[in-house]
């Protein structure tokens, strides 16, 4: 009996590291879309930038 009850928490143990794995592996998931975000926005910025560059350039030259 006591070994069936050990056996039965371990079991239980088990599918509670193994839900908290799952949940782990979802958020690193969304911590690589967010930097995936992250790193277009960056682009994004970088690309405005140059323009704006450019336009304050061209109003120098005018």
């Amino acid at each position: 009996y006591q070994l069936s009850a050990i056996s039965y928490q371990l079991s239980a143990i088990s599918y509670q590291l193994s839900a908290i794995s799952y949940q782990l592996s979802a958020i690193s998931y969304q911590l690589s879309a967010i930097s995936y975000q992250l790193s277009a926005i960056s682009i994004l910025s970088i690309l405005i930038n140059l323009e704006l560059l450019g336009d304050t350039r061209g109003k120098f030259n005018s």
